[in-house]
């Protein structure tokens, strides 16, 4: 027994042993080590020579093997000891098996040697890896590379491609990719390839999105093909939209400008030069994924995602700014004029009927029903449309609580003005006098719902989306601020008003509900104290008062002014911003509502041979670029012909203007 477990000792400082000697560089130590344990595979019965020699060189607990740990330890004699470790390997048949061992650990499950070589940035050994037989696609999908822990690890793509393309190394991306037996489009457990990892990686500083650039550059035209960029992931997203999803502004950028201006690659370009004219510039831009004709298109990512903080940034990229403008000047702005139009007709029908609503005691029997149809249907039928409209607006894009209140409140508003309005006429077909409660409260939310056509208009929008911030951010804080206060301060001074009795006259302020309508008057400075008669403590009750003044008339209003103007100043310099991102929500919202004929029929863009076998419908942007005029472009029509002439007058005058 007590020779079993000497034995069972000796292998395992053996292993240990080992891992210390390849760890440290210790290559004689190494040498020694391996030729015991080969001596002792010869005598091992229970397992074939390879088993016995894999088994000792590999940890069993993480998986990890000696080859791994002398690549975990980069000292002056790794090479050395990577070639012995090799040189072993292939000599006792087991060098395949040695090269590809996987991690077991579950924070680096699946990372092989390779990985490890390339994350070490060791390009000699990476090669001699690939040389000798290590899988190019395999996959890393420890918990350490999963993107739902990237403040806690570090997620690539999982394969070794992707892995030397996000750490920035060009050398051994290109020995990868020379490599036949490496899959380009591969794709991870999310679904995404090379390009969507690139693009995960990306931040929005320049050291960072130059290599990331380059790297996607260099990727696409290896591989002579837009399948890369196509390719969707299991969220739906292609490398593009995933880039606009997180928020990528400069990876964006790149993909939706991207040139290549010689012949052969042409067709990987998403803008193409047609003609230029001194400083003006023709340019067809790739629609492909970007209008709302496409599935999950880039425009309904960015307008109704709130999640990304820099979505008004990427609206004022072309094409997407311009698509938007031809939008609105096409039929968005019509169709918004004659919204408002229609908007205003029916709150002066609303007012109208509000004024001069038929009373059951001043009518006959006979003109009864028809004032009542009438009413009916003056209110109803507009009121169910809007009802309509509001209910489609959210079902054709649903929107979480967040986007409600930043982007869609107003069709919120406009869906509780409807409800008022239905409910009032019930109320009132059924004799019940508080009709005239809904209806009042409807034409004064109908009013200020008038706000939301605003943005039709600059000036004007910009104005309205001051008063929304202020409201959404500093008068609510403050009334729920104040109602504690109000609360507070109500309950302790109603418990010190003496109850009156029965057959006395008592002051009115002898209910809760009294007092704390007589605090808010304090507040807005309409207040008097009489409140304070019939007090148990009258001290005490006027200290109370006092404070009660002090918190709010003095404190909380100064506070709320004083963050009001702070508001306006801060939203002043984004409600520009802010406004071209509501209009541009506007424009989505009023083309989804077109039928199906009219969508087509307002399509923009034009269909365009950009390459050989490549037509594309692209839309065409001319601009005046002085600081970029070239005076050498290839690829590009002689002169801009009749319609380009137009344009260039066109460019001219918005020039000007």
């Amino acid at each position: 027994m007590l020779q079993g477990d000497h034995q069972n000792n000796a292998r395992k400082k053996l292993k240990k042993y080992m891992f210390r000697a390849v760890s440290e560089g210790n290559i004689e130590e190494l040498q020694c080590l391996l030729m015991e344990v080969k001596e002792r595979s010869n005598a091992c019965r229970n397992m074939t020579v390879q088993d016995y020699l894999m088994k000792k060189l590999t940890d069993s607990d993480t998986g990890k093997t000696c080859l791994m740990k002398a690549l975990l330890n980069i000292n002056q004699n790794t090479n050395e000891i990577v070639k012995i470790l090799l040189s072993f390997g292939e000599e006792n048949n087991f060098l395949e098996r040695l090269i590809n061992a996987k991690y077991t650990e579950e924070a680096y499950k699946g990372q092989t040697a390779l990985n490890i070589a390339i994350e070490r940035r060791q390009y000699d050994i990476a090669q001699t890896l690939i040389q000798k037989g290590a899988d190019v696609n395999a996959h890393s999908q420890g918990v350490f590379f999963n993107p739902k822990h990237k403040h806690e690890g570090f997620y690539f793509g999982e394969t070794p491609l992707a892995l030397a393309a996000c750490t920035n190394q060009p050398e051994i991306v290109q020995l990868l990719m020379d490599n036949r037996r490496t899959d380009i489009t591969s794709q991870d457990a999310r679904g995404n390839n090379i390009l969507h990892a690139l693009v995960t990686v990306a931040e929005d500083f320049k050291t960072q999105n130059d290599f990331v650039i380059r790297m996607y550059d260099m990727i696409l035209l290896k591989s002579k093909s837009r399948t890369l960029e196509t390719m969707k992931n299991k969220d739906g997203l292609t490398p593009l939209q995933l880039a606009a999803k997180s928020g990528k502004l400069e990876i964006l950028k790149y993909i939706l400008s991207r040139e290549i201006k010689d012949k052969p690659n042409r067709s990987l370009s998403r803008k193409f030069t047609d003609w230029a004219y001194g400083p003006v510039q023709s340019s067809l831009y790739d629609l492909t994924e970007l209008d709302t004709t496409a599935d999950n298109s880039l425009l309904e990512i960015i307008v109704y995602n709130t999640n990304i903080g820099n979505r008004h940034e990427m609206l004022t990229l072309e094409p997407l700014h311009s698509l938007l403008r031809m939008k609105w000047k096409k039929f968005a702005r019509h169709m918004f004029f004659m919204s408002c139009c229609f908007y205003f007709i029916y709150n002066i029908i609303l007012t109208l009927v509000s004024y001069y609503r038929p009373r059951r005691d001043e009518v006959c029997a006979a003109t009864k029903n028809l004032i009542e149809f009438c009413v009916q249907n003056a209110v109803t039928f507009p009121n169910s449309d809007l009802t309509c409209l509001s209910v489609a607006i959210f079902l054709l894009r649903p929107s979480d609580l967040q986007s409600i209140l930043s982007d869609a409140w107003f069709h919120f508003a406009f869906f509780i003005q409807a409800v008022l309005v239905i409910f009032s006429v019930f109320l009132y077909l059924f004799s019940y006098k508080e009709h005239l409660v809904c209806l009042v409260l409807a034409m004064a939310l109908g009013w200020a719902n008038m706000l939301y056509f605003t943005r039709g208009f600059q000036s004007m929008g910009i104005y309205s989306v001051m008063i929304q911030k202020v409201i959404l951010q500093d008068v609510i804080k403050f009334l729920v601020v104040y109602i504690v206060f109000l609360l507070g301060f109500g309950v302790a001074l109603a418990a010190l008003i003496e109850t009156c009795p029965n057959d006395s006259k008592c002051h009115s302020h002898s209910s809760l509900g009294a007092v704390l309508m007589e605090l808010f008057k304090l507040t807005i400075g309409l207040g008097d104290l009489e409140i304070q008669q019939n007090s148990k403590y009258p001290v005490l009750f006027l200290l109370l008062l006092i404070t009660y003044v002090l918190l709010t008339f003095v404190l909380l209003l100064n506070m709320l002014i004083a963050l009001m103007g702070e508001t306006v100043e801060n939203i002043s310099k984004e409600s520009e911003h802010i406004w071209r991102l509501q209009r541009a929500r506007t424009i989505l919202e009023f083309e989804k509502m077109l039928p199906k004929y009219l969508k087509k029929k307002f399509q923009l863009g034009e269909l365009c041979k950009v390459a050989e076998n490549d037509t594309r419908v692209c839309l065409r942007i001319n601009e005046v670029k002085w600081t970029e005029w070239k005076t050498h472009v290839s690829f590009i029509n002689e002169d801009p012909g009749p319609t380009g002439v137009k344009y260039i007058f066109d460019i001219f005058k918005l020039e000007c203007c």
